[in-house]
């Protein structure tokens, strides 16, 4: 084999173009081994990160079978020259699994409405033995897949079409890979469900039932991908398990709801909500209400009612809500009561307030509906800049859903890490406010992944229902993680239990404090996404100090792009646009690419590294940019330092620090020796000291304006 080093800017497109032609060509024959990760990087000259992300996308097509414990194999396609050439077809398109998975739906459809008009009676009774053999491997992922592979395959055959059998071994072949297991492992029994709808669709010779079967077979086997499809992955999956804990206080004991309650709840809110919000299909439904269960339900069964959720902050004023509720047309107000006892100008709202517990007296378990279409508005989220200014996201099922294969896809990653079965269930510690587009999207990704969700609804009693409900994982901001990292390096990381997973989000942080973690055994997986991409955007698990300054790889089912330094995105995962602000929204969204504000580099890994906020450059009178993001990274360091604010200020550079008054003369002469080694247009000329918290916004960003 002859490797070449690569040289260009586009390195990981260069090695993968190299594996493939290799394959391709027949210089490596079906069920050769390749060389390792390590031997590979060293080959190409580029880091395992790049080679590894190769590997990945040959194995998302079907070239190569990776073998736990054991390597990279050869795949040896099935269909001859005819996979060969179909390989290169796929790649003219968007490259990602994605595009196999959606052509396979719209060709599968139609094969299984003919297969049903052209089988013979002991054909069915084939299927249906089939159909029971794989009831009954169901508990081996394996030898599912091969039935699985074979039941779809005879319902090919079922068409007596010679062509539509090929064109089902072409794809059938370009799914074999662990990409697919991955997917399989998530939702065998609503497979089984569908197949068994799709069966009695055949004997009852109902051909255009057999082919909606078969689609949904392949939508929610392959990805989950409306609220619908989730709620019956919940019932059909993994009903017995775990879905929610939460500490009542009441009672003074740890509550919990498995699936099958949690979604029987979801469709009694339906129900609820049918019943008293007339013409519920279209209406703006407010969620206002402290985080946790009943949120949580009333969220799902919001989408599901065909109504659009909007969720608020709980913790803003009514004034600054009312704005909201106004400007989001919101017809009625799901409510908790305690809301109205903290803000009593609250009384004041004239429209309709029903109770977001209610649901859990009602008897009725609602029918519910696929999602007639997947674009429509499902979802206003509010957000704030750092001027404090919210504007209402719009968002469909089809962008809450697009991320979620980024977010989910990595258990099966760290069960391997750790050592864990299969069957082991993570937990996550919940501590932000559903409103926020994290906990939005956890409390998605968790359940299509059968996982549970811990709700920890007071920081203050943090150590005590980390204690009552032991975790895995936790999504933090950076005051929280920099709390966490103060108290491991006081030695009292025990009080975390089995908490070693953090998943960082909303700002950049100390690559030190990170690598501080890392070494005391915690992994760490940045992420990087905005309320307007639902959370997408980069996802960073490496453990390398290399990488730890970056917020992560981009997302292969998302473009990107730089724009005079700025970041921009394109993809399922962008928002509709902001609530009657066409305006705002003509300014960030032009021709589908979403301009997210973020200046930034792209290294030749993929790695994204943030560098400052557009918007947030200051202009000096010398004419220099400065982002005060570079500076405050800086004057973070100093354990000293509480919080910190560069903002331009009559023509200087000021830093606001907040810090305990006996730590300034510390914190003056870090300032002195750091401006020793900038340039002279950026030394900060100016210091304010205080010892409170520097503004917030509603969302906890510190406020620049």
């Amino acid at each position: 084999m002859s490797i070449k080093k690569v040289v260009k800017s586009s390195v990981s497109q260069q090695v993968f173009d190299q594996l493939r032609e290799q394959i391709l060509s027949g210089s490596w024959k079906p069920g050769d081994k390749l060389p390792s990760e390590n031997e590979l990087a060293a080959q190409f000259g580029v880091s395992r990160v790049t080679v590894r992300n190769a590997l990945q996308r040959l194995s998302g097509l079907g070239l190569l079978e990776t073998r736990f414990g054991e390597g990279s194999f050869i795949r040896g396609p099935g269909s001859g020259a005819a996979l060969n050439q179909l390989v290169p077809m796929l790649y003219l398109g968007r490259e990602t699994l994605r595009d196999i998975l959606t052509f396979r739906r719209m060709v599968e459809g139609p094969i299984c409405e003919i297969a049903c008009r052209r089988a013979t009676d002991r054909e069915i009774a084939g299927l249906r033995e089939q159909l029971e053999q794989m009831e009954r491997a169901e508990g081996d992922m394996a030898a599912f897949a091969r039935l699985d592979s074979a039941f779809h395959g005879m319902v090919a055959r079922l068409t007596r079409s010679s062509m539509m059998q090929q064109i089902y071994q072409i794809i059938d072949d370009a799914m074999q890979s662990a990409y697919r297991e991955n997917v399989r492992r998530q939702s065998v029994q609503v497979a089984l469900h569908w197949y068994r709808e799709m069966l009695a669709a055949f004997e009852a010779r109902d051909s255009a039932r057999a082919r909606r079967a078969m689609e949904q077979a392949l939508a929610q086997t392959f990805w989950i991908s409306t609220v619908y499809q989730n709620v019956l992955n919940m019932e059909t999956a993994w009903p017995g398990r775990v879905a929610v804990r939460w500490y009542d206080e009441a009672a003074g004991c740890v509550r919990e709801v498995r699936y099958r309650d949690y979604a029987a709840d979801i469709r009694r809110m339906v129900g609820y909500l049918q019943r008293n919000v007339p013409g519920v299909r279209g209406r703006h439904i407010g969620l206002l209400a402290r985080t946790g269960y009943p949120y949580a339900v009333a969220l799902f069964g919001c989408i599901l009612a065909g109504a659009v959720a909007v969720p608020l902050n709980y913790e803003k004023s009514w004034a600054e809500l009312s704005d909201e509720v106004a400007r989001a047309g919101v017809d009625c107000l799901l409510a908790d009561g305690l809301y109205r006892q903290r803000e009593p100008a609250f009384a004041q709202y004239g429209g309709r307030v029903l109770d977001i517990g209610a649901f859990a007296g009602c008897t009725e378990l609602a029918e519910l509906a696929e999602c007639p279409d997947q674009d429509a508005l499902a979802i206003i989220l509010f957000t704030s800049d750092t001027a404090g200014r919210s504007k209402g996201v719009m968002l469909s099922q089809r962008n809450l859903f697009a991320p979620m294969r980024l977010f989910t896809e990595p258990f099966s990653t760290v069960r391997q890490q750790f050592g864990l079965g299969e069957d082991y269930q993570f937990s996550a510690f919940n501590v932000l406010p559903l409103f926020h587009v994290a906990a939005l999207t956890s409390l998605v990704s968790w359940s299509i992944s059968g996982n549970a969700v811990n709700f920890c609804t007071d920081l203050r009693r943090f150590y005590r229902d980390l204690a009552a409900m032991p975790s895995d994982v936790m999504a933090v901001v950076p005051t929280l993680l920099k709390s966490i990292h103060h108290d491991v390096a006081k030695g009292k990381g025990a009080r975390l239990g089995k908490l070693r997973i953090f998943t960082c989000g909303a700002a950049t942080y100390d690559p030190q404090m990170l690598a501080d973690l890392i070494d005391h055994g915690f992994t760490i997986i940045q992420t990087y996404g905005l309320t307007e991409t639902v959370g997408d955007g980069g996802w960073n698990s490496a453990q390398d100090r290399a990488h730890l300054a970056s917020v992560g790889l981009r997302d292969p089912d998302m473009e990107y792009r730089l724009e005079d330094g700025e970041l921009c995105m394109k993809g399922e995962a962008v928002m509709l646009g902001y609530y009657n602000d066409p305006e705002a929204t003509a300014a960030v969204l032009r021709d589908g690419w979403f301009h997210t504000g973020d200046l930034a580099r792209i290294d030749e890994d993929g790695y994204i590294y943030l560098t400052g906020r557009k918007n947030n450059l200051m202009i000096l009178p010398s004419g220099e940019n400065v982002s005060p993001e570079e500076l405050e990274a800086l004057l973070g360091k100093i354990p000293a330092v509480r919080e910190v604010l560069v903002r331009q200020k009559d023509g200087r550079i000021c830093a606001c620090i907040s810090c305990l008054p006996a730590s300034r003369d510390q914190v003056r002469a870090f300032i002195h020796a750091t401006n020793r080694t900038l340039p002279l247009y950026k030394r900060i000329a100016a210091v304010e000291f205080t010892d409170q918290p520097l503004p917030r916004n509603a969302l906890g960003k510190i406020q620049r304006d």
